[in-house]
């Protein structure tokens, strides 16, 4: 599991101290004595879970769980609310208002670390949903669905600032040959090795996605035909360069590729798209493994 963040939002100096001791070796603790502070470096550190004071100097800790769980850039981060109010009604108030547990005062520090890890445990099984509803397994690109919902977004972005925004399709030329000459597993190598080459060779910005059976995607934003050229140039000179060893056999694979700038008056990036294959299908006319720009 990836190093987590614990944030502790607690004005007794005591209790805070008492937390971090019980809680160093679940993940990276930091703390803030009020609410104020708590909800600021809740946004600045974005931390997997929050133990939150009821009683707190400024404001109480119920509008302080309010206020996360209302904004969308915090609602997932699970909250303990902590409280020595012997009080079922403080209880349900904190659960009615998105807390994900409740621990009274003065507590068992055991208690309180199986409360914590057991969120953390829940908190990597969504991020693990998450992933995998986001992600082709095989590549380790994006997968279709998510790729479009990326590409979409980035081309409303686009309208509001104004950039220059790219889309390229990549297809494996003549991979049906590959899989009956050599297997399916050899097919899958080729689609591994492929995607891992994309992702060496365009830049961090860059979105990258599988969407087809041989088929991949990329977003270029802030480029334009000439300079996505280039990069998708070069990844389709790496990927001829690959030399695969399969069962013995020693074989070469190459892409077609088409690119397209995104109008701005493309409504989806679907309309992108087809221009991109209608570039794609060209490159596949003219003998395969080049570039063709719509």
């Amino acid at each position: 599991m990836a190093e987590r963040k614990i944030l502790i939002i607690e004005d007794s100096d005591l209790m805070r101290d008492l937390l971090r001791a019980t809680l160093r070796d679940l993940g990276t603790v930091e703390a803030a004595p009020d609410g104020k502070s708590g909800l600021k470096m809740a946004l600045d550190l974005m931390p997997s879970i929050i133990l939150l004071d009821i009683v707190l100097p400024d404001i109480d800790g119920f509008r302080v769980c309010e206020a996360l769980k209302k904004d969308e850039r915090t609602k997932h981060i699970p909250v303990i609310v902590m409280t020595g109010l012997d009080s079922a009604k403080a209880e349900l108030k904190g659960l009615s208002l998105g807390a994900a547990d409740f621990v009274r005062k003065p507590f068992e520090p055991e208690i309180v670390r199986a409360r914590v890890r057991t969120q953390l445990e829940l908190v990597s099984a969504r991020e693990e949903l998450v992933y995998m509803a986001m992600v082709d397994s095989m590549t380790g690109c994006f997968n279709r669905r998510h790729f479009m919902n990326a590409a979409d977004m980035e081309l409303s972005r686009r309208k509001r600032h104004s950039y220059g925004l790219v889309v390229a399709v990549l297809d494996v030329d003549n991979f049906k040959m590959i899989n009956d000459t050599y297997g399916h597993e050899a097919g899958d190598l080729v689609l591994k090795e492929i995607a891992n080459c994309c992702k060496e060779t365009v830049r961090y910005e860059d979105t990258l996605g599988r969407i087809g059976g041989e088929e991949f995607a990329v977003l270029l934003p802030e480029a334009d035909v000439d300079g996505a050229y280039v990069v998708l140039e070069r990844v389709r000179e790496k990927i001829a360069a690959i030399e695969y060893s399969h069962n013995g056999h020693i074989f070469h694979v190459t892409v077609s590729i088409g690119l397209t700038e995104v109008d701005y008056d493309d409504v989806a990036i679907n309309t992108a798209l087809d221009r991109a294959d209608q570039a794609l299908y060209q490159a596949k006319e003219q003998g395969r493994n080049i570039v063709v720009i719509n």
